[in-house]
Formats: structure tokens, sequence, C-alpha cells
């Protein structure tokens, strides 16, 4: 019986914590899209303009971006939910989209976090030499 109660108390605990990357897997697979970041840089003197293209394209639009102006960084970002990089940047209006790029984001478990470190562990070591002086 104790066996048994650590056995489901076991697996509810693992449920849990894979169950956000789980349900983010499923969103991607039922959508077919995937969450990326839209970077649309612009200088300082451009920054009016950007953000009025931005509005012009959609009024809604300009709500969904977040913007570094006040801190100097002249960089327009937004997540959105896209089927590829090209789409994500539809997003950006034409006469700015240029100097814009979409980023695929990714989020990991701490599993594979862990075997991407092992990973990268193993690729480093050098190989053992048979030559033995």
């Amino acid at each position: 019986m104790k066996r048994t109660l650590m056995l489901i108390l076991a697996s509810a605990v693992a449920v849990a914590i894979c169950s956000p990357a789980f349900a983010a897997d499923a969103a991607k697979m039922k959508t077919g899209k995937s969450r990326y970041l839209v970077i649309a840089p612009h200088t300082a003197e451009q920054c009016m303009a950007a953000m009025e293209n931005i509005d012009k394209a959609d009024a809604k639009a300009l709500a969904k971006w977040d913007f570094g102006c006040k801190d100097n960084d002249h960089t327009g970002y937004l997540i959105v939910m896209a089927a590829s990089a090209d789409e994500a940047l539809k997003n950006v209006p034409e006469s700015d989209r240029g100097t814009a790029k979409a980023v695929k984001l990714s989020k990991f478990t701490a599993a594979e976090l862990k075997a991407a470190h092992a990973s990268m562990e193993s690729m480093q070591k050098p190989a053992e030499s048979t030559d033995k002086k």
C-alpha cells in the first residue's frame, strides 16, 4: 500500500512538473504555430514614424508592441504566434521590415537543460590519445 501511494505521488509530481511543457507543445501541434520574438530596430530620428507606421497598419497593433525608446533603445519588440519567421515579420510595416528580424522562442524543462549541458560537456572533452610516451 505504501509503495503504491509513493508511486501515485511520484507520478502526480512528474505530471505537475511536465504539464507546462506539454501544454505548450500541444498548443503548437494544434495550431502549427510557434512563438516568435519580432525585433524591429529604428533610429531616434525614425522613432515617431516607426510607431505611426504600426498604428496605420492596424489601430490595435500598437498596443501589442513594447518599445525601448524611453531607455534610448530604439527598438520595437513583439511576441506573436506564427507558422514561420516570415509570417511573424508580417506584423512589421513593410517600410520597416528590412531591418527587423524574428526569433523563434523555446522553453526548456530542467531535464532538457541538464541533458543539453551533458551533451555539450561530452562534445568538449578532448579525445584521449592512444599514443603513450
